[in-house]
Order: C-alpha cells, then structure tokens, then sequence
C-alpha cells in the first residue's frame, strides 16, 4: 500500500472532525469513561488477590467490556452518520441500545474470546510461573514473559485483524447478525490486513507525542483515530 492512501484517509477524516471536535471527543470520553468505570468497580467490588476475587473481577470486566462495544458501535453509527452528511448528536453513543445490542454481543464475545487464548501464554506465565528469589531466577521469568507478550500480541493480531471490521458493519447494517458481521468483515478484510496494520503503526509517534502531554493529547488522538479508522472501513467496502 503507498503512503498516499494513508494520508487520505487521514486527511478525509481531519477534513470532516473540522468543527465537530467536540462532540467527537465528548463521545469518545462517554466510550472510554464507561469503560474505566468498570475497571474502577472492578477492583472496589472484588477487593483482595484471592483466586475467587481475582476470577469474579475478571468476569465483571468481561461484562463490563461486552457492554462497552455497544457504546463504540453506536460511536461508530455517530461517524458515519458524520461522513455522510446525515443528522448526528451525542445520544448516538447509546444508538445500539435500542434493538441491535445482542447483535453486538454476539460479535463482541467471539472477538473477546479470540483475544482471551491469545492472552492464555501470558497467563500462564503470570500465575503458573514461579519467579524465584534468586536473580538469576527471576531474571529467566522475565525473559519468559516477554517472550509470552510477545507471542500473544502476534496471535491476538492474527486471531482479531480480520474481524476489525465488525462493528462499523453492526453500526451500519442492524439488520445484520454478529455471526455474519464476523464473516463478513473476514471476507471483506482479505488483501486489506497489512494495509490496517500499517495504518494503526502510523499512529505511534503521535501516541508517544500525547504521552509528553500528561496524555491530554489523547482527548484529539483517538477521536482521530476512529474516524480515520471508519474512513477506512468506508474504503474497502467501496463507499470511498
């Protein structure tokens, strides 16, 4: 893929987030805030590092993130919404709430799943593992971790990449099951993967610039990204 693409993409997004900053940003803190309040009563409603504690907080994120797709997909409905021209308002975010949200779900447990076996070296390593009291000991567990780390994000990335499409389609199409949101995106993805990862890489140094900026930064970043990504999903199903 040339570099070109990319900058369109990026440009179409910019050209249409002009004068709509706000609301973009509003949405995705509505997004991102339900999503950290679930890790925050998480940790308040399963206090401690007991096995029981540490499972049900676990399983009270999981619910907490299943629900927070719903957010997104509907922050996505916002987008297109955007791009298209058509009448847009922040009550989008909870646009799927109002009949599609199992379709989500669906999607969204798979996906969840996927990325569950791919964590499965990490959690291994983490809670399997003993690291010893000696240096050499512990310095030998962290070797292993990193190469567990590492493993999981290359299986995360094969396992997930090709369903990134799934909740803009939910977004666009509600009468449209998460089974065939799953594969379509699939289908739709083929020939396009390499594209997307070099797309998400090209928002690295800007990540790094935002974290010099107590991460305030962040509040334009994703929105941006979003929209660039959404550009994107407009591009391989031929609206752009």
């Amino acid at each position: 893929m040339n570099t070109g693409q990319r900058k369109y993409w990026k440009t179409y997004a910019k050209a249409h987030l002009r004068g709509k900053w706000g609301i973009a940003i509003a949405g995705m803190l509505a997004v991102q805030g339900f999503n950290l309040l679930g890790s925050v009563f998480a940790t308040a409603l399963f206090p401690g590092d007991s096995v029981i504690t540490l499972i049900l907080s676990e399983v009270f994120a999981f619910i907490v993130s299943l629900i927070g797709l719903i957010f997104s997909t509907g922050y996505c409905y916002m987008e297109l919404n955007i791009y298209r021209g058509k009448e847009y308002k922040l009550g989008n975010v909870v646009h799927m709430f109002r009949g599609q949200s199992d379709h989500v779900l669906t999607a969204g447990l798979v996906i969840t799943l996927l990325n569950t076996v791919a964590q499965i070296p990490v959690y291994y390593v983490t809670y399997a593992v003993d690291q010893g009291t000696t240096m050499e000991s512990m310095l030998r567990w962290s070797r292993l971790f990193f190469i567990a780390v590492t493993f999981s994000m290359v299986m995360s990335v094969i396992l997930t990449v090709p369903y990134t499409l799934v909740f803009c389609l939910l977004a666009d199409h509600p009468e449209m099951g998460g089974i065939e949101a799953l594969r379509t995106s699939a289908r739709l993805m083929k020939g396009h993967i390499i594209q997307y990862l070099l797309l998400e890489l090209s928002f690295v140094p800007l990540m790094f610039l935002s974290m010099f900026t107590l991460y305030i930064g962040f509040l334009w970043l994703l929105p941006y990204m979003e929209f660039t990504e959404t550009a994107f999903y407009m591009y391989v199903t031929g609206e752009l």
